[in-house]
C-alpha cells in the first residue's frame, strides 16, 4: 500500500544517502541506485507532466525530467562532496522509461484539455467513505468531458486490493484500472481520472458510480491517524 502524498523530496534523499553509503555509486553495477534513480525521474515526470503551463509535453517529457533529475542532485551532491557520474544510470532510464513518459504526456494533456474547460456541477464531496473525497465533473459547454476523484485527507492507495478486485495495467504511476470497460487513471497523488468526452449519458453515469466505487476501494485510512 503507498501513501497518498507526493514523494520527491523522500526519493531524492535516499538517492543522496545511497550515493553516501556505497563505494559502487560511481560505477554502473549499483542495482539499488538504479531503481531509486528511475523512482526519482518518475516521480519529476509525474510532477512536470501535471504543470498545466507546461510546453514541454510536446515529446520531450522525459528529457526534461533527466535535466531537472540532475540538477536536483547535483546541488545535493555538490554540497555533501560526494562523486557523482550518473550518465550510465540516466542512459538506462532513458531507454527503458520512454514507454511510460508516452503514457504520462497524454494524459497530462488530456487532463490540460479537460481542466480549460468548466466546471459543469459543483464538486460533491463523499463523506460516508473509509475516507472522504472530492468529486469534480469537468466539460465544456455543457458536454462532460472528465471526472477527477481525490482523497480529502491522507491515506493509503490500498493497490494490492484494486489488484485483486479489478483489471489493472502499468508497472508504475499512473496506473490504468479499467471497470466495465472504462478506464480509471490512477496517480501517485490519489487522484482518479476518467475521461467521458464523447460518451452517452448513461455510460456517463456509469462512470459517476464506478468511480465511487473505486475510490471507496482504493482509498484506506492511516492507522492512528
Amino acid at each position: 500500500m503507498m501513501q497518498a502524498v507526493s514523494d520527491r523530496e523522500f526519493i531524492l534523499q535516499r538517492v543522496v544517502r545511497i550515493l553516501a553509503e556505497s563505494a559502487d555509486a560511481s560505477n554502473d553495477s549499483n542495482l539499488v541506485l538504479q531503481l531509486a534513480l528511475t523512482e526519482l525521474v518518475k516521480q519529476v515526470m509525474r510532477e512536470l507532466a501535471q504543470d498545466t503551463e507546461a510546453d514541454y509535453l510536446q515529446g520531450n517529457l522525459l528529457s526534461q525530467a533527466l535535466q531537472t533529475t540532475t540538477q536536483l542532485i547535483q546541488e545535493r551532491v555538490e554540497t555533501a562532496d560526494l562523486p557523482f557520474d550518473l550518465s550510465p544510470y540516466f542512459e538506462r532510464i532513458y531507454r527503458s522509461q520512454r514507454w511510460v513518459a508516452k503514457e504520462m504526456t497524454e494524459l497530462g494533456l488530456r487532463l490540460r484539455q479537460a481542466q480549460q474547460g468548466e466546471v459543469l456541477r459543483s464538486p460533491t464531496v463523499v463523506l460516508d467513505a473509509p475516507v472522504s473525497f472530492r468529486v469534480t465533473e469537468l466539460g465544456t459547454r455543457g458536454t462532460p468531458k472528465g471526472l477527477i476523484a481525490y482523497p480529502l485527507t491522507a491515506c493509503h492507495l490500498n493497490l494490492d486490493e484494486i489488484r485483486q478486485e479489478y483489471r489493472v495495467r502499468g508497472l508504475g504511476y499512473p496506473w490504468e484500472v479499467e471497470v466495465e470497460e472504462i478506464t480509471f487513471v490512477v496517480e501517485a497523488d490519489g487522484s482518479i481520472i476518467t475521461f467521458l468526452e464523447g460518451f452517452p449519458d448513461s455510460v456517463i453515469e456509469q462512470a459517476r458510480s464506478a468511480l465511487n466505487q473505486l475510490a471507496q476501494d482504493l482509498y484506506e485510512p492511516i492507522e492512528g491517524g
